[in-house]
């Protein structure tokens, strides 16, 4: 039976626009259908890689980044996303600073999340995806921490779990799901996301194709009549009561 999310406050931190539809779109639209609400922040436009469709048609970087955010502004409202937020940081290769780290960590402390989608710490065909993981463990251990001062957050936080979605090839980046959604209700939501994206059609289809394999993955370990899912990786022990186990 699906708990219901009411009150519970997911956060998203993507390092470019597209990860947010590819890796995690259905776990996004499952949780606001569940009442939850869902905040994200897209760390950087992807103009070093995955806008690389977008040169190839004769755009220039400011042309790319303003599509993107329109793109992902259209898909955020087909999947109910309460607030999306573009930081403009560079990418490839993604750096972590102390600014960065105090950056999201007060956003944490001023937006308390129930719980945290990331990157996996390893890809091999990105350099920023890793780094972006940790960047999201330090900053939370910083928003738990009673003596970090903060201007303007100043109240710590407790721990939320953090879950990593699935890089491109999971395989050769030790990416071990422990946890499978079931997005078959809302995985209409997913593929109109995902179309916003019109020069990767062809990405889109296979996360089509992604979502049925984990479907078979999630029966394999008892979810009857599940058509559809998305894998996910706990990156320490959850010890909470039901948060994302639907």
């Amino acid at each position: 039976m699906e708990r219901s999310m009411k009150d519970k406050r997911m956060l998203v931190v993507a390092a470019h626009p597209g990860d947010v539809l590819w890796r995690c779109s259905g776990a996004i639209a499952k949780h606001v259908k569940l009442g939850g609400t869902v905040n994200v922040i897209v760390l950087t436009y992807g103009t070093g890689g995955e806008a690389n469709e977008l040169f190839k048609a004769g755009m220039n970087t400011k042309e790319a980044k303003d599509l993107r955010k329109k793109d992902l502004t259209k898909a955020a409202g087909i999947l109910g996303i309460a607030s999306l937020e573009f930081w403009d940081m560079p990418d490839y290769r993604f750096e972590i600073t102390q600014d960065k780290i105090y950056k999201l960590a007060q956003y944490m402390r001023q937006n308390p999340p129930d719980l945290i989608l990331t990157h996996h710490g390893t890809d091999y065909f990105n350099p920023d995806h890793g780094t972006v993981l940790s960047l999201v463990n330090i900053s939370l251990e910083v928003a738990t921490g009673h003596g970090v001062r903060i201007p303007e957050a100043e109240n710590a936080i407790g721990r939320a779990p953090i879950f990593c979605f699935e890089p491109h090839a999971s395989e050769i980046n030790g990416f071990n799901p422990n946890l499978f959604v079931d997005i078959t209700d809302v995985m209409d939501l997913k593929i109109a996301a995902m179309a916003t994206f019109e020069l990767k059609k062809s990405l889109a289809a296979s996360y089509v194709d992604r979502a049925k394999y984990r479907a078979v993955n999630a029966g394999s370990f008892g979810r009857k009549g599940c058509q559809y899912a998305e894998a996910y990786q706990a990156v320490y022990p959850v010890a909470q009561d039901g948060y994302f186990v639907y």
